[in-house]
């Protein structure tokens, strides 16, 4: 009895494994054209499987001479969200120059090294730490690897007519493969690891350039990017923004969650509208007072006690100073255009002030020592006091 159990169990692994190797055998090579994987579709694995499905969809047809001719004609192809993993069946389309592959489940990308036509590539959102299969994608001139696992970024060295790269949210460090990257104009690389900014310094052209989340300290090699309008430097180890003083195209700051104490550099980036400071240790705001063309400004979690500087910044719509020292909110009186204003936590008594501000849809007023909590605006609801 054990004997012919035994034999039982052998001859069904035998034909477990015979299927499995007809399964492989059956999978046309990467470089094969669709047709050839349509037409072997039911003996294809689980996912390769998968993908074939979902380009037949999108082909709208599921004749695999035709489909393919579809697939083929296009430029352009966007597989977003399908939640396909194998992107062998992809090799074969050789004429693309926009691919979209974000929001799946994709780790290898070796089946894209041929498609060498391409200019735009979105990888965002998947499983992906190699992209060595990348170096020889050379026509391309925008690339999104964000969210992925992505640490070694010198396969990238050779992509010189990139001009917008998305890698934020890797495990980055090292960013010498950029130093020869001069046609940037945008740069994400927001949500790493890296402390060393030396390599941008060279990158001139950049306009757009997001470093927030990371663990830079020393900001000098920014020095130079004169061409910046846009530039985020949230929550990493600063202290001194003086590198910052020449940077007079600045519209858009973001310098929240840092250690940044004086904003003298500031001062003269008179093309600001929107600047963001929040959770510094700021005290004095008067190099702010130029700064007339801002909309929003974010000063809250600092040790501002007097905000007479802001008194002239008449553009503003938005403006928070939450979690500061303020008694006297007089200064605010003339900012007519503001929708929002956080005044919370701080140490402020009279509000009746604020009155004029009519066009306030949002004022937040709690944890402070207001002696009269009537709101000065109507209706009543604008205000929070709690």
């Amino acid at each position: 009895m054990k004997s012919s159990l035994h034999v039982d169990i052998v001859s069904a692994t035998i034909l477990i494994l015979s299927f499995q190797v007809a399964q492989v055998d059956a999978a046309p090579t990467n470089n094969q054209s669709f047709e050839k994987w349509c037409l072997q579709k039911d003996s294809l694995l689980v996912e390769p499987k998968k993908t074939v499905d979902v380009m037949l969809k999108k082909s709208g047809t599921q004749d695999c001479k035709l489909a393919d001719m579809k697939l083929n004609s296009l430029s352009t192809l966007s597989l977003n969200g399908t939640q396909i993993s194998d992107i062998k069946p992809l090799a074969g389309l050789t004429e693309l120059t926009e691919l979209y592959l974000g929001d799946n489940k994709i780790s290898d990308i070796k089946p894209l090294a041929g498609l060498t036509k391409l200019t735009y590539l979105y990888l965002g959102n998947n499983q992906i730490s190699d992209i060595k299969p990348l170096v020889g994608l050379t026509n391309l001139t925008e690339l999104y690897l964000l969210s992925n696992k992505i640490a070694d970024i010198k396969p990238l060295a050779n992509l010189t007519k990139l001009t917008w790269l998305s890698l934020n949210s890797n495990k980055i460090i090292d960013i010498k493969p950029f130093v020869g990257l001069t046609n940037f104009t945008h740069l994400n690389l927001s949500s790493n690891q890296i402390s060393d900014i030396k390599p941008l310094e060279r990158l001139t052209n950049l306009t757009a350039l997001f470093l927030g989340e990371n663990k830079i300290g020393d900001i000098k090699p920014l020095e130079g990017l004169a061409n910046l309008t846009f530039l985020s430097l949230s929550r990493n180890q600063i202290t001194d923004i003086k590198p910052l003083a020449g940077l007079t195209n600045l519209m858009i700051l973001y310098l929240g969650k840092n250690q940044v104490s004086n904003v003298k550099p500031i001062g003269e980036m008179t093309k600001l509208a929107n600047l963001y400071l929040d959770g510094n240790q700021i005290s004095d705001i008067k190099p702010l007072t130029g700064l007339t063309n801002l909309t929003e400004l974010s000063l809250g979690g600092n040790q501002i006690i007097d905000v007479k500087p802001l008194a002239g910044l008449t553009m503003l719509e938005r403006l928070s100073l939450g979690g500061n020292q303020i008694i006297d909110v007089k200064p605010l009186a003339d900012l007519t255009h503001l929708k929002v204003l956080s005044l919370d936590g701080n140490q402020i008594i009279d509000v009746k002030p604020l009155a004029g501000l009519t066009k306030l849809t949002y004022l937040g007023l709690s944890n402070n020592k207001i002696n009269d909590n009537s709101c000065p605006v109507k209706p009543e609801s604008v205000c929070t006091y709690w």
